[in-house]
């Protein structure tokens, strides 16, 4: 309030001195500088009365998904649609905590009629989130800056989706060493659906989708398409609670982890679903396709990076169609079952480069501190 009347007393000083000045000094020049004040003072109400309404601003975000630690450039494009020009426009772009800009993104321009402008920044060594950016602020004022405005421009919200770092796997090492020649569930083996194998008789349970429509009404009973069974296992990546973890770097490294061994599924199209038994029902289920996988790293991205975390709602069960994984520092969750392959946090894999040699060389183990689960 104080600033306001500061301003209003300092604009009036400066109207009163100008008539003034025009009213007693007299003469050609003194009555056009005052002509010249009404003029201006004309301009910045109708800027006050009518800011920035005809003002576009697009936002672009490259690459909109990418992994941690990468960098990724913002840029906002600026478009007058009026012929009015802006002596001065501020534009400012709120960012959220967690990132970091090279710059400040806080920019003031001179806008012309019918012009395009472009300005841009860098987020820096961006970090695992889900990240939305809001309405960008507009601010314009007369020239001396005594009276601004603000508004937010319709610009909608732009998401940037970070994903956790990653390193590349060849493989899955010996992690899958006793599933192979053999399955005790299986149901963990899937199907490919482009080597036919045959027909069958229908039986209950079936998919829809596997009817085989030209067979069976030539034969008068339902018919199912028989494929031959993938090699590759189902698999299901399990993130323990985060009571499991000893800090929060153990935590974010068992989300790399995971990370990681989705992007190696990913390359090879197998069949893998994820589940953070601190999420209670909250599971992803096994499936393949881009649209799977990319959905599986957007969960991992959202997953919360705070510690310590509120309660939460553990599972006491873990779905039998997929081999599991478990992720974890303790290793004492009650619903992994002893034969589980676990991948312990902390110890040899203490970062994420030790995972291509943890795989290779078999050294999750079956229980905490107790012998290797493969051997070396």
């Amino acid at each position: 309030m104080k600033q306001t009347v500061w301003r209003s007393l300092l604009a009036l000083g400066i109207g009163v001195a100008g008539w003034s000045f025009a009213y007693f000094q007299g003469g050609y020049l003194a009555y056009h500088l005052w002509d010249a004040m009404k003029i201006l003072a004309l301009l910045i109400i109708i800027q006050m009365l009518v800011p920035l309404r005809r003002l576009a601003v697009k936002r672009t975000v490259d690459p909109s998904e990418t992994t941690g630690s990468n960098t990724v450039t913002v840029e906002l494009h600026i478009a007058e649609h009026s012929w009015w020009p802006w002596a001065w426009v501020s534009i400012s772009d709120p960012l959220p905590l967690n990132l970091k800009a090279d710059r400040d993104p806080h920019f003031v321009l001179a806008l012309w009629p019918r012009r395009r402008t472009t300005v841009r920044y860098q987020l820096c060594d961006v970090q695992r989130g889900v990240y939305s950016l809001g309405h960008p602020v507009l601010t314009t004022g007369d020239i001396f800056g005594l009276w601004t405005k603000s508004l937010k421009a319709d610009t909608p919200a732009t998401v940037l989706m970070v994903w956790p770092k990653t390193i590349a796997l060849h493989n899955f090492g010996t992690l899958f060493h006793e599933w192979e020649g053999t399955s005790e569930t299986p149901r963990r083996l899937s199907e490919d659906s482009s080597l036919l194998f045959g027909i069958r008789d229908y039986i209950a349970g079936d998919r829809l989708a596997q009817i085989h429509w030209r067979t069976s009404a030539r034969t008068g009973q339902f018919k199912v398409k028989q494929f031959e069974p993938l090699t590759q296992p189902r698999i299901r990546i399990i993130l323990d609670t985060l009571a499991a973890f000893d800090s929060p770097e153990q935590w974010e490294l068992a989300i790399e982890v995971a990370a990681s061994l989705l992007d190696l599924a990913a390359r090879q199209s197998q069949a893998v679903g994820l589940l953070w038994v601190g999420d209670g029902d909250g599971r992803l289920g096994v499936g393949t396709g881009q649209q799977h996988y990319t959905q599986l790293r957007d969960y991992l991205a959202g997953l919360p990076a705070s510690w310590p975390h509120g309660a939460e709602s553990s599972m006491s069960y873990i779905p039998k169609d997929a081999i599991p994984i478990w992720i974890t520092a303790a290793g004492t969750h009650p619903a992994r079952a002893k034969e589980d392959p676990v991948l312990y946090i902390g110890g040899e894999l203490a970062s994420l480069e030790d995972l291509p040699f943890y795989l290779e060389h078999g050294l999750y183990e079956s229980t905490p501190g107790g012998p290797d689960f493969l051997g070396q």
